[in-house]
Protein backbone atom coordinates (compact mmCIF):
# COMPACT_ATOMS: atom_id res chain seq x y z
CA UNK A 1 0.00 0.00 0.00
CA UNK A 2 1.30 3.50 -1.14
CA UNK A 3 2.57 6.00 1.60
CA UNK A 4 1.00 3.24 4.29
CA UNK A 5 3.12 2.68 7.92
CA UNK A 6 5.75 0.30 7.61
CA UNK A 7 6.28 -2.29 11.04
CA UNK A 8 9.30 -4.31 11.27
CA UNK A 9 8.11 -7.67 13.28
CA UNK A 10 11.75 -8.87 14.84
CA UNK A 11 10.33 -12.48 16.23
CA UNK A 12 12.09 -15.81 15.75
CA UNK A 13 9.14 -18.04 17.34
CA UNK A 14 7.26 -18.23 13.94
CA UNK A 15 3.59 -18.54 15.24
CA UNK A 16 3.98 -15.40 17.13
CA UNK A 17 5.51 -13.53 14.14
CA UNK A 18 2.55 -14.71 12.11
CA UNK A 19 -0.20 -13.09 14.61
CA UNK A 20 1.31 -9.93 15.17
CA UNK A 21 1.66 -9.87 11.07
CA UNK A 22 -1.65 -10.77 11.07
CA UNK A 23 -3.17 -7.99 13.70
CA UNK A 24 -0.93 -5.29 12.26
CA UNK A 25 -2.37 -6.26 8.43
CA UNK A 26 -5.82 -6.34 9.49
CA UNK A 27 -5.18 -2.44 11.04
CA UNK A 28 -3.97 -1.46 7.56
CA UNK A 29 -0.29 -1.64 8.23
CA UNK A 30 2.55 -2.58 5.65
CA UNK A 31 4.39 -5.18 7.47
CA UNK A 32 7.93 -6.99 6.97
CA UNK A 33 8.94 -9.95 9.48
CA UNK A 34 12.29 -10.97 10.13
CA UNK A 35 13.73 -13.52 12.92
CA UNK A 36 17.13 -12.42 13.40
CA UNK A 37 18.77 -9.30 14.54
CA UNK A 38 21.08 -9.31 11.13
CA UNK A 39 17.92 -9.41 8.87
CA UNK A 40 16.62 -7.10 11.40
CA UNK A 41 19.39 -4.26 10.25
CA UNK A 42 19.55 -5.56 6.72
CA UNK A 43 15.71 -4.51 6.14
CA UNK A 44 16.59 -0.85 8.34
CA UNK A 45 18.97 -0.19 5.87
CA UNK A 46 17.11 -1.09 2.72
CA UNK A 47 13.93 0.44 3.63
CA UNK A 48 12.30 3.48 5.80
CA UNK A 49 10.06 1.66 8.93
CA UNK A 50 7.81 3.57 11.21
CA UNK A 51 8.24 1.01 13.63
CA UNK A 52 9.55 -1.50 15.03
CA UNK A 53 8.03 -4.88 17.47
CA UNK A 54 11.21 -6.46 18.84
CA UNK A 55 11.55 -10.22 20.54
CA UNK A 56 14.06 -9.31 23.67
CA UNK A 57 15.58 -12.75 23.59
CA UNK A 58 16.55 -13.49 19.40
CA UNK A 59 18.94 -16.24 18.84
CA UNK A 60 21.94 -13.91 17.47
CA UNK A 61 22.29 -10.91 19.81
CA UNK A 62 20.63 -10.14 23.00
CA UNK A 63 17.68 -7.59 22.77
CA UNK A 64 19.56 -4.75 24.68
CA UNK A 65 22.24 -4.67 22.20
CA UNK A 66 20.09 -5.30 19.22
CA UNK A 67 17.81 -1.78 20.25
CA UNK A 68 21.04 0.06 20.78
CA UNK A 69 21.92 -0.77 17.52
CA UNK A 70 18.42 0.04 15.98
CA UNK A 71 18.82 3.50 17.87
CA UNK A 72 22.02 4.17 15.52
CA UNK A 73 20.73 3.36 12.59
CA UNK A 74 17.99 5.44 13.02
CA UNK A 75 20.31 8.89 13.47
CA UNK A 76 18.53 11.76 14.61
CA UNK A 77 14.70 10.62 13.71
CA UNK A 78 12.76 8.41 16.19
CA UNK A 79 12.20 5.47 14.89
CA UNK A 80 10.01 3.67 17.79
CA UNK A 81 10.67 0.48 19.73
CA UNK A 82 8.14 -1.71 21.03
CA UNK A 83 10.00 -4.64 23.44
CA UNK A 84 8.10 -8.07 23.21
CA UNK A 85 9.23 -9.94 26.21
CA UNK A 86 8.25 -13.49 28.63
CA UNK A 87 10.01 -12.04 31.54
CA UNK A 88 8.20 -10.07 33.93
CA UNK A 89 10.64 -8.91 36.37
CA UNK A 90 11.04 -5.45 37.21
CA UNK A 91 14.95 -5.26 36.56
CA UNK A 92 14.59 -6.80 33.00
CA UNK A 93 11.91 -4.46 32.10
CA UNK A 94 14.18 -1.36 33.66
CA UNK A 95 16.96 -2.88 31.72
CA UNK A 96 15.09 -2.97 28.24
CA UNK A 97 14.07 1.09 28.38
CA UNK A 98 17.38 1.68 29.64
CA UNK A 99 18.82 0.18 26.38
CA UNK A 100 16.10 2.63 24.30
CA UNK A 101 12.69 0.91 23.90
CA UNK A 102 9.97 2.88 24.33
CA UNK A 103 7.36 0.87 25.30
CA UNK A 104 7.03 -3.13 26.43
CA UNK A 105 4.50 -5.58 26.31
CA UNK A 106 4.93 -9.01 28.19
CA UNK A 107 3.81 -12.44 26.03
CA UNK A 108 0.87 -13.51 26.20
CA UNK A 109 -0.45 -10.19 25.17
CA UNK A 110 -3.54 -9.16 24.42
CA UNK A 111 -4.22 -8.46 20.49
CA UNK A 112 -6.38 -5.29 21.40
CA UNK A 113 -3.10 -4.14 23.82
CA UNK A 114 -0.47 -4.34 21.18
CA UNK A 115 -2.63 -2.42 18.38
CA UNK A 116 -2.86 0.40 21.54
CA UNK A 117 0.20 0.41 22.12
CA UNK A 118 1.82 0.24 18.19
CA UNK A 119 -0.69 3.03 17.44
CA UNK A 120 0.32 5.32 20.54
CA UNK A 121 3.73 4.53 19.44
CA UNK A 122 3.18 5.76 16.27
CA UNK A 123 1.53 8.91 17.12
CA UNK A 124 4.51 9.75 19.25
CA UNK A 125 6.41 9.40 15.99
CA UNK A 126 4.20 11.43 13.59
CA UNK A 127 4.78 14.13 16.62
CA UNK A 128 8.28 13.98 16.31
CA UNK A 129 8.23 14.31 12.80
CA UNK A 130 5.96 17.24 12.98
CA UNK A 131 8.32 18.81 15.44
CA UNK A 132 10.99 18.55 13.18
CA UNK A 133 9.98 19.80 10.45
CA UNK A 134 8.76 22.67 12.56
CA UNK A 135 11.91 23.03 14.16
CA UNK A 136 13.18 23.12 10.06
CA UNK A 137 10.86 25.71 9.37
CA UNK A 138 11.72 27.81 12.67
CA UNK A 139 15.28 27.51 11.40
CA UNK A 140 14.68 28.80 7.84
CA UNK A 141 12.48 31.74 9.03
CA UNK A 142 15.52 32.41 11.49
CA UNK A 143 17.79 32.52 8.65
CA UNK A 144 15.58 34.92 6.78
CA UNK A 145 15.05 37.54 9.96
CA UNK A 146 18.51 37.34 10.17
CA UNK A 147 19.66 37.82 6.89
CA UNK A 148 16.60 40.72 7.07
CA UNK A 149 18.07 41.80 9.96
CA UNK A 150 21.03 42.27 7.96
CA UNK A 151 19.49 43.84 5.75
CA UNK A 152 18.19 47.00 8.10
CA UNK A 153 21.59 47.06 9.97
CA UNK A 154 23.40 47.46 6.80
CA UNK A 155 20.31 50.16 5.64
CA UNK A 156 20.69 52.08 8.84
CA UNK A 157 24.11 52.25 8.99
CA UNK A 158 24.13 53.97 5.30
CA UNK A 159 21.20 56.03 6.66
CA UNK A 160 23.54 57.25 9.62
CA UNK A 161 26.52 57.51 7.18
CA UNK A 162 24.24 59.80 4.66
CA UNK A 163 23.22 61.94 7.59
CA UNK A 164 26.59 62.42 8.68
CA UNK A 165 27.39 63.07 5.05
CA UNK A 166 24.58 65.57 5.00
CA UNK A 167 25.32 67.35 7.99
CA UNK A 168 29.58 67.72 6.86
CA UNK A 169 28.44 68.73 3.41
CA UNK A 170 26.62 71.72 4.93
CA UNK A 171 29.34 72.31 7.37
CA UNK A 172 32.71 71.77 4.69
CA UNK A 173 30.22 73.94 2.03
CA UNK A 174 30.27 76.78 4.50
CA UNK A 175 33.98 76.41 5.74
CA UNK A 176 34.55 75.94 2.15
CA UNK A 177 33.16 79.04 0.86
CA UNK A 178 34.88 81.42 3.67
CA UNK A 179 38.15 79.83 3.03
CA UNK A 180 37.58 80.10 -1.04
CA UNK A 181 38.10 83.99 -0.75
CA UNK A 182 40.90 84.79 1.29
CA UNK A 183 42.86 82.02 -0.61
CA UNK A 184 41.37 83.51 -3.94
CA UNK A 185 42.87 87.08 -2.67
CA UNK A 186 46.08 86.07 -1.65
CA UNK A 187 47.03 83.53 -5.18
CA UNK A 188 45.83 85.90 -7.52
CA UNK A 189 47.63 88.66 -5.92
CA UNK A 190 50.61 86.21 -5.78
CA UNK A 191 50.40 85.67 -9.48
CA UNK A 192 50.56 89.11 -10.30
CA UNK A 193 53.43 90.40 -8.26
CA UNK A 194 56.18 91.19 -10.61
CA UNK A 195 59.19 89.75 -11.37
CA UNK A 196 61.57 89.59 -8.11
CA UNK A 197 65.50 90.36 -9.19
CA UNK A 198 66.34 88.80 -5.31
CA UNK A 199 66.17 85.45 -5.44
CA UNK A 200 65.07 84.79 -2.13
CA UNK A 201 61.90 87.20 -2.99
CA UNK A 202 61.44 85.39 -5.83
CA UNK A 203 61.47 82.00 -3.85
CA UNK A 204 58.92 83.69 -1.20
CA UNK A 205 56.90 84.40 -3.99
CA UNK A 206 56.75 81.33 -5.62
CA UNK A 207 56.29 79.47 -1.84
CA UNK A 208 53.09 81.60 -1.35
CA UNK A 209 51.85 79.95 -4.54
CA UNK A 210 52.53 76.79 -4.03
CA UNK A 211 51.22 76.90 -0.14
CA UNK A 212 48.00 78.85 -1.70
CA UNK A 213 47.26 76.20 -4.43
CA UNK A 214 48.25 73.24 -1.30
CA UNK A 215 45.65 74.80 0.51
CA UNK A 216 43.03 75.29 -2.58
CA UNK A 217 43.34 71.44 -3.63
CA UNK A 218 42.78 70.52 0.44
CA UNK A 219 39.09 72.40 0.04
CA UNK A 220 38.44 71.14 -3.03
CA UNK A 221 38.99 67.67 -1.71
CA UNK A 222 37.26 68.12 1.55
CA UNK A 223 34.51 69.15 -0.50
CA UNK A 224 34.52 65.99 -2.62
CA UNK A 225 34.66 63.66 -0.14
CA UNK A 226 31.46 65.60 1.72
CA UNK A 227 29.86 65.57 -1.79
CA UNK A 228 26.41 63.54 -1.79
CA UNK A 229 24.61 64.05 -4.89
CA UNK A 230 24.21 61.94 -8.12
CA UNK A 231 26.85 60.31 -9.91
CA UNK A 232 28.90 62.34 -12.54
CA UNK A 233 31.03 60.96 -14.98
CA UNK A 234 33.97 62.70 -16.76
CA UNK A 235 37.47 62.69 -17.77
CA UNK A 236 39.93 62.34 -14.76
CA UNK A 237 43.70 61.83 -14.50
CA UNK A 238 44.22 58.85 -12.25
CA UNK A 239 47.31 60.50 -11.23
CA UNK A 240 45.66 64.05 -10.13
CA UNK A 241 42.78 62.17 -8.44
CA UNK A 242 45.04 60.36 -6.37
CA UNK A 243 47.43 63.36 -5.66
CA UNK A 244 43.75 64.86 -4.11
CA UNK A 245 43.67 62.27 -1.81
CA UNK A 246 47.11 62.34 -0.94
CA UNK A 247 46.58 66.04 0.10
CA UNK A 248 44.56 65.13 2.95
CA UNK A 249 46.60 62.17 4.25
CA UNK A 250 49.64 63.25 3.62
CA UNK A 251 50.40 65.15 6.95
CA UNK A 252 48.71 61.78 8.81
CA UNK A 253 51.20 59.85 7.35
CA UNK A 254 54.04 61.77 8.47
CA UNK A 255 53.17 62.10 12.16
CA UNK A 256 52.30 58.62 12.06
CA UNK A 257 55.66 57.63 10.85
CA UNK A 258 54.58 55.60 7.92
CA UNK A 259 56.64 55.82 4.56
CA UNK A 260 54.85 56.42 1.45
CA UNK A 261 56.32 55.56 -1.74
CA UNK A 262 53.82 56.77 -5.14
CA UNK A 263 55.03 55.71 -8.40
CA UNK A 264 53.13 56.49 -11.21
CA UNK A 265 53.53 55.10 -15.30
CA UNK A 266 54.22 58.11 -17.16
CA UNK A 267 51.89 58.93 -19.83
CA UNK A 268 48.90 56.67 -18.15
CA UNK A 269 45.63 58.04 -20.20
CA UNK A 270 42.45 59.82 -18.59
CA UNK A 271 39.77 57.47 -17.17
CA UNK A 272 35.84 58.19 -17.58
CA UNK A 273 34.73 58.06 -14.29
CA UNK A 274 33.17 60.26 -11.49
CA UNK A 275 35.99 61.26 -10.08
CA UNK A 276 34.84 61.91 -6.27
CA UNK A 277 33.74 58.39 -6.03
CA UNK A 278 37.10 57.35 -7.53
CA UNK A 279 39.02 59.08 -4.58
CA UNK A 280 36.65 57.95 -2.07
CA UNK A 281 37.87 54.24 -2.98
CA UNK A 282 41.56 55.85 -3.06
CA UNK A 283 40.49 57.29 0.52
CA UNK A 284 39.11 54.13 1.71
CA UNK A 285 42.41 52.23 0.89
CA UNK A 286 44.42 54.65 2.17
CA UNK A 287 43.05 54.62 5.73
CA UNK A 288 42.57 50.97 5.56
CA UNK A 289 46.46 50.46 5.02
CA UNK A 290 47.06 52.86 7.82
CA UNK A 291 44.99 51.46 10.22
CA UNK A 292 47.05 48.22 9.37
CA UNK A 293 50.46 49.92 10.36
CA UNK A 294 48.71 50.99 13.35
CA UNK A 295 51.61 50.73 16.35
CA UNK A 296 53.87 48.74 13.99
CA UNK A 297 57.48 50.14 13.31
CA UNK A 298 58.88 50.82 10.37
CA UNK A 299 55.63 51.19 8.49
CA UNK A 300 55.05 51.86 4.83
CA UNK A 301 52.50 52.63 2.13
CA UNK A 302 53.31 51.64 -1.51
CA UNK A 303 50.96 53.54 -4.48
CA UNK A 304 51.39 52.16 -7.34
CA UNK A 305 49.50 53.96 -11.22
CA UNK A 306 50.19 51.48 -13.95
CA UNK A 307 48.17 50.03 -17.32
CA UNK A 308 47.75 46.73 -18.16
CA UNK A 309 46.47 44.69 -20.65
CA UNK A 310 43.13 43.54 -20.63
CA UNK A 311 42.68 39.46 -19.92
CA UNK A 312 40.58 37.53 -22.54
CA UNK A 313 38.46 36.32 -19.84
CA UNK A 314 36.72 38.79 -17.23
CA UNK A 315 36.98 36.84 -13.71
CA UNK A 316 35.93 39.04 -11.01
CA UNK A 317 40.00 38.49 -9.27
CA UNK A 318 42.65 39.86 -11.79
CA UNK A 319 46.15 39.18 -9.88
CA UNK A 320 49.26 38.90 -11.94
CA UNK A 321 47.88 41.41 -14.43
CA UNK A 322 50.24 42.24 -17.65
CA UNK A 323 51.65 45.79 -17.79
CA UNK A 324 50.44 47.07 -21.37
CA UNK A 325 53.34 47.43 -23.85
CA UNK A 326 54.23 51.42 -24.31
CA UNK A 327 53.22 51.43 -27.29
CA UNK A 328 49.54 51.34 -26.78
CA UNK A 329 47.18 49.47 -24.12
CA UNK A 330 44.16 49.52 -26.63
CA UNK A 331 40.97 48.51 -24.36
CA UNK A 332 43.00 47.59 -21.42
CA UNK A 333 42.94 48.73 -17.80
CA UNK A 334 44.29 51.59 -15.36
CA UNK A 335 44.81 49.38 -12.39
CA UNK A 336 46.06 51.10 -8.73
CA UNK A 337 47.95 49.25 -6.08
CA UNK A 338 48.04 50.30 -2.55
CA UNK A 339 50.21 48.00 -0.39
CA UNK A 340 51.48 47.98 2.95
CA UNK A 341 53.94 45.45 4.70
CA UNK A 342 51.46 45.69 7.50
CA UNK A 343 50.65 41.83 9.43
CA UNK A 344 48.59 40.91 6.28
CA UNK A 345 45.03 39.24 6.37
CA UNK A 346 44.00 35.42 7.69
CA UNK A 347 42.45 33.44 4.32
CA UNK A 348 39.35 33.42 5.90
CA UNK A 349 38.85 37.09 6.32
CA UNK A 350 40.54 37.82 2.82
CA UNK A 351 38.01 36.16 1.33
CA UNK A 352 34.88 37.36 2.70
CA UNK A 353 36.80 41.15 2.64
CA UNK A 354 34.52 42.65 0.52
CA UNK A 355 31.14 41.93 2.00
CA UNK A 356 29.76 44.41 4.49
CA UNK A 357 30.25 44.35 7.91
CA UNK A 358 33.74 42.18 7.63
CA UNK A 359 36.06 44.79 9.48
CA UNK A 360 39.76 43.94 10.10
CA UNK A 361 39.74 46.55 13.05
CA UNK A 362 39.24 45.94 16.41
CA UNK A 363 35.36 46.37 18.25
CA UNK A 364 34.03 49.82 17.83
CA UNK A 365 36.87 51.09 15.35
CA UNK A 366 34.88 50.43 11.97
CA UNK A 367 31.72 49.45 10.82
CA UNK A 368 32.49 47.14 7.93
CA UNK A 369 31.29 48.85 5.34
CA UNK A 370 34.44 50.52 3.87
CA UNK A 371 35.35 47.69 1.30
CA UNK A 372 31.63 47.08 0.25
CA UNK A 373 31.32 50.80 -0.39
CA UNK A 374 34.43 50.65 -2.51
CA UNK A 375 33.15 47.52 -3.97
CA UNK A 376 29.93 48.46 -5.13
CA UNK A 377 31.48 51.86 -6.46
CA UNK A 378 34.27 49.76 -8.85
CA UNK A 379 31.61 47.58 -9.45
CA UNK A 380 29.72 50.90 -10.93
CA UNK A 381 32.36 51.47 -13.23
CA UNK A 382 32.90 48.96 -15.27
CA UNK A 383 36.33 47.63 -12.84
CA UNK A 384 37.56 45.25 -10.61
CA UNK A 385 38.82 45.12 -7.28
CA UNK A 386 40.62 42.41 -5.52
CA UNK A 387 43.10 41.69 -2.84
CA UNK A 388 46.65 39.66 -2.00
CA UNK A 389 47.87 38.95 1.09
CA UNK A 390 50.33 36.73 3.16
CA UNK A 391 50.71 37.04 6.70
CA UNK A 392 53.58 38.82 8.18
CA UNK A 393 54.23 40.05 5.05
CA UNK A 394 51.42 42.50 3.78
CA UNK A 395 48.43 43.31 1.94
CA UNK A 396 47.86 44.99 -1.66
CA UNK A 397 44.50 45.59 -2.74
CA UNK A 398 44.17 46.81 -6.63
CA UNK A 399 41.56 48.69 -8.33
CA UNK A 400 41.41 48.04 -12.21
CA UNK A 401 39.18 50.25 -14.19
CA UNK A 402 38.56 50.03 -17.64
CA UNK A 403 40.04 52.26 -20.31
CA UNK A 404 37.68 53.67 -22.79
CA UNK A 405 38.09 55.61 -26.43
CA UNK A 406 37.73 59.41 -25.42
CA UNK A 407 36.88 62.40 -27.81
CA UNK A 408 39.57 65.06 -28.83
CA UNK A 409 40.57 66.77 -25.31
CA UNK A 410 41.39 70.56 -24.93
CA UNK A 411 45.00 69.69 -24.97
CA UNK A 412 44.50 67.62 -28.38
CA UNK A 413 43.06 70.81 -30.41
CA UNK A 414 44.43 71.60 -33.93
CA UNK A 415 46.80 74.08 -34.73
CA UNK A 416 43.65 76.11 -36.62
CA UNK A 417 41.63 75.87 -33.48
CA UNK A 418 44.64 77.18 -31.33
CA UNK A 419 45.06 79.84 -33.87
CA UNK A 420 41.16 80.80 -33.98
CA UNK A 421 41.26 81.02 -29.99
CA UNK A 422 44.23 83.15 -30.03
CA UNK A 423 43.17 85.66 -32.10
CA UNK A 424 39.91 85.20 -29.97
CA UNK A 425 41.82 86.63 -26.99
CA UNK A 426 43.76 89.24 -28.77
CA UNK A 427 40.10 91.08 -28.24
CA UNK A 428 40.02 93.43 -25.96
CA UNK A 429 36.58 93.05 -24.30
CA UNK A 430 34.76 95.07 -21.64
CA UNK A 431 33.64 93.00 -18.17
CA UNK A 432 31.19 93.73 -15.75
CA UNK A 433 32.64 92.18 -12.70
CA UNK A 434 30.29 92.27 -10.10
CA UNK A 435 30.87 91.24 -6.23
CA UNK A 436 30.40 92.80 -3.19
CA UNK A 437 33.51 91.52 -1.54
CA UNK A 438 35.97 94.25 -2.94
CA UNK A 439 39.34 92.57 -2.30
CA UNK A 440 38.26 89.57 -4.73
CA UNK A 441 36.38 91.91 -6.89
CA UNK A 442 39.61 93.98 -7.53
CA UNK A 443 41.83 91.07 -7.63
CA UNK A 444 39.59 90.30 -10.75
CA UNK A 445 39.77 93.17 -12.65
CA UNK A 446 43.75 92.92 -12.00
CA UNK A 447 43.34 89.38 -13.24
CA UNK A 448 41.08 90.47 -16.81
CA UNK A 449 43.41 93.56 -16.91
CA UNK A 450 46.90 91.36 -16.39
CA UNK A 451 44.96 89.87 -19.92
CA UNK A 452 44.85 92.16 -21.55
CA UNK A 453 40.78 93.35 -21.06
CA UNK A 454 39.11 96.51 -19.60
CA UNK A 455 37.58 95.40 -16.01
CA UNK A 456 34.61 97.98 -14.44
CA UNK A 457 33.55 96.97 -10.51
CA UNK A 458 30.10 97.25 -9.39
CA UNK A 459 29.54 95.71 -5.81
CA UNK A 460 25.90 94.67 -6.05
CA UNK A 461 23.63 93.30 -8.42
CA UNK A 462 21.21 96.56 -8.68
CA UNK A 463 24.47 98.47 -9.41
CA UNK A 464 25.02 95.87 -12.14
CA UNK A 465 21.65 96.29 -13.89
CA UNK A 466 21.88 100.25 -13.80
CA UNK A 467 25.36 100.00 -15.56
CA UNK A 468 24.01 97.38 -18.07
CA UNK A 469 21.48 99.78 -19.21
CA UNK A 470 24.10 102.75 -19.57
CA UNK A 471 26.78 101.32 -21.27
CA UNK A 472 27.65 98.20 -23.73
CA UNK A 473 29.58 95.19 -21.48
CA UNK A 474 30.44 91.68 -23.81
CA UNK A 475 31.68 89.62 -20.59
CA UNK A 476 29.73 90.02 -16.92
CA UNK A 477 31.74 88.16 -13.66
CA UNK A 478 28.97 87.54 -11.26
CA UNK A 479 29.54 86.24 -7.79
CA UNK A 480 26.45 84.12 -6.85
CA UNK A 481 25.78 84.77 -3.63
CA UNK A 482 25.38 88.75 -3.10
CA UNK A 483 23.09 90.47 -0.38
CA UNK A 484 20.14 91.72 -2.32
CA UNK A 485 20.15 90.54 -5.51
CA UNK A 486 22.16 87.12 -6.14
CA UNK A 487 23.88 86.03 -9.15
CA UNK A 488 21.14 84.13 -10.01
CA UNK A 489 18.85 86.89 -10.11
CA UNK A 490 20.77 88.78 -11.97
CA UNK A 491 21.22 86.57 -14.82
CA UNK A 492 17.37 86.45 -14.90
CA UNK A 493 17.48 90.22 -15.30
CA UNK A 494 19.74 90.78 -17.20
CA UNK A 495 18.54 87.95 -19.82
CA UNK A 496 14.68 89.77 -20.00
CA UNK A 497 15.85 93.04 -22.26
CA UNK A 498 19.46 91.51 -23.34
CA UNK A 499 19.46 87.84 -23.82
CA UNK A 500 22.72 87.79 -25.81
CA UNK A 501 24.53 89.37 -22.72
CA UNK A 502 23.04 86.70 -20.49
CA UNK A 503 24.49 83.58 -22.44
CA UNK A 504 28.30 85.22 -21.46
CA UNK A 505 27.68 85.61 -17.56
CA UNK A 506 29.87 83.60 -15.79
CA UNK A 507 29.14 82.67 -12.07
CA UNK A 508 31.77 83.05 -9.50
CA UNK A 509 31.33 80.97 -6.71
CA UNK A 510 33.29 79.20 -3.85
CA UNK A 511 30.22 76.88 -2.45
CA UNK A 512 30.53 74.57 -5.53
CA UNK A 513 29.70 71.80 -2.75
CA UNK A 514 25.50 73.19 -2.80
CA UNK A 515 23.71 70.70 -4.36
CA UNK A 516 21.00 73.56 -5.16
CA UNK A 517 24.32 76.21 -6.18
CA UNK A 518 25.44 73.34 -9.05
CA UNK A 519 21.46 72.46 -9.88
CA UNK A 520 21.00 76.40 -10.39
CA UNK A 521 24.44 76.56 -13.05
CA UNK A 522 23.03 73.84 -14.66
CA UNK A 523 19.87 75.58 -15.47
CA UNK A 524 21.10 78.04 -16.77
CA UNK A 525 24.09 76.47 -18.74
CA UNK A 526 26.16 78.96 -18.08
CA UNK A 527 30.04 78.89 -17.44
CA UNK A 528 31.38 79.46 -13.79
CA UNK A 529 34.58 79.65 -12.17
CA UNK A 530 35.21 78.70 -8.44
CA UNK A 531 37.22 80.15 -5.99
CA UNK A 532 40.18 80.10 -5.58
CA UNK A 533 41.28 81.06 -9.60
CA UNK A 534 44.40 81.67 -10.99
CA UNK A 535 45.44 83.84 -14.15
CA UNK A 536 45.55 80.58 -16.37
CA UNK A 537 42.15 79.23 -15.18
CA UNK A 538 40.40 82.69 -15.91
CA UNK A 539 42.16 83.22 -19.05
CA UNK A 540 41.26 79.74 -20.18
CA UNK A 541 37.66 80.63 -19.76
CA UNK A 542 36.99 83.79 -21.01
CA UNK A 543 39.33 82.88 -24.16
CA UNK A 544 36.59 79.17 -24.33
CA UNK A 545 33.96 81.23 -23.99
CA UNK A 546 34.15 83.67 -26.33
CA UNK A 547 35.22 80.74 -28.80
CA UNK A 548 32.42 79.88 -28.62
CA UNK A 549 29.88 82.49 -28.59
CA UNK A 550 31.20 85.34 -31.01
CA UNK A 551 30.61 88.80 -29.76
CA UNK A 552 28.85 90.94 -32.36
CA UNK A 553 30.29 94.38 -32.29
Amino acid sequence: MKNAISVLVVEDDFHIAKLISVLLRDASYNVVTVSTAKSAFAQLEKAPIDLVVLDWMLPDMPGDQVCRRIKTLSGDAFLPVLMLTARTTLAERIAGLEAGADDYLTKPFHNEELLARARALLRIRKAEQTRAETLLALERQHQELKAAYEKLRSTQAQLIQASKMASLGELVAGVAHELNNPLAIILGNAELLPEFSNEDDRRAVQQIIAATQRGRRVVQSLVTFARHDKIEFDWHSPSDLIERVLDLRRSTFRTSDIGLHVTYESNVPRVWVDGPQIQQVVLNLLINAEQALRDRPNGQILIDLYTATKPSAEPDVLPNLQRAPKEGIGDGLVVIDVADNGPGLAPQVLNRLFEPFVTTRPPGQGTGLGLSICFGIVREHGGRIWAESELGIGTTISVALPLVSSRTSDDELSDDDAASRSNETAIRCRVLVVDDEEPVARLLARLLRQIGHDPLIVDSGAAAIERIRREPFDLVLSDVKMPGMSGFELHQTIKQYNPELAARVVFVTGDMLSAATQARIAQTGNPYIAKPFAIDRLEALVRSLLAQRPIER
